[in-house]
């Protein structure tokens, strides 16, 4: 990202993850900066897609927004930061201070992605036995939660069950996520189809605020942790990071650094802008 502003140069950041850096703000608060970078089998390149970290930024605040009546995020008024980082402050977020929650915590609506292939190999999603003869992009009876670890950054997460989350976390704790997980899912796919779109799978990221809440934090359905496609379009093609994933697969990627091509790049660029267009109707 070329942006910058005299406090990225003057402060370090206390937490970097896979594309975003996190900062101290003040007592209460965090600065959260994301950059233009992208992941893919929990990879990170170092090639940048200019544009991508404010998209992505844009697509949390208003889904953030619109799902405050369901659970409390982390999500401040960015007002406050857009004259202090007039360069930034489009990728920025002004965050209250929350403990992660070290879950993923994913919701699948449709057969695809990795889910898909369990199902061909097993006839379930994680340990979920689903009806024969579903096919790839299959719409489920009804969402399914399918928790995964989360990894420290350049480890790999690993499908957890239900039961494993009760373990690390407690059945109060598992019990909630669950079951807003599943509301924010149903809400999101609801309104995306108004707009358009199916929302196949998301996944969520949760925290304990300093009032000892559980709230909703990270980034939420946005295209990079988030599958969606056009429903108008049989043979679905995916307005995500999917498009990025199976052009690594074509090019027998082999887990090393590459300069990601200049139309991969748009590509992969217009499919999240689609998607922000689609569901904020701008």
């Amino acid at each position: 990202m070329n942006l910058s502003d005299n406090f990225f140069l003057e402060n370090n950041p206390i937490f970097s993850g896979k594309i975003r850096q996190v900062y101290n703000y003040s007592d209460d608060l965090l600065l959260i900066k994301t950059s233009d970078k992208i992941s893919a089998y929990d990879f990170v390149f170092d090639d940048e897609i200019t544009g991508k970290g404010q998209l992505l930024t844009k697509i949390s605040k208003f889904w953030f927004l619109k799902t405050a009546n369901i659970i409390e995020n982390h999500f401040i008024s960015d007002k406050e930061i857009q004259n202090e980082f007039p360069k930034s402050h489009l990728a920025c977020m002004l965050v209250k201070k929350c403990e992660p929650i070290k879950i993923e915590a994913i919701v699948r609506g449709y057969l695809c992605g990795s889910a898909y292939e369990e199902y061909l190999k097993f006839g379930t999603v994680a340990g979920h036995e689903l009806e024969t003869g579903l096919k790839k992009n299959s719409k489920l009876q009804y969402p399914i939660f399918t928790p995964s670890s989360k990894a420290p950054v350049g480890g790999k997460d690993e499908n957890i069950s239900y039961s494993d989350v009760v373990s690390l976390i407690g059945e109060d704790k598992a019990s909630y996520i669950k079951e807003k997980s599943i509301q924010l899912y149903e809400f999101a796919h609801h309104f995306a189809l108004q707009r358009g779109l199916s929302l196949l799978d998301t996944k969520f990221e949760f925290g304990i605020d300093l009032s000892g809440k559980i709230v909703l934090i990270d980034e939420i359905f946005t295209p990079d942790c988030s599958r969606y496609c056009k429903t108008s379009i049989s043979d679905q093609e995916y307005l995500d990071k999917q498009y990025f994933r199976d052009y690594l697969k074509e090019i027998n990627w082999n887990n090393e650094q590459i300069k990601i091509p200049d139309d991969i790049k748009r590509k992969i660029l217009s499919r999240y802008q689609e998607v922000y267009k689609l569901i904020t109707n701008v």
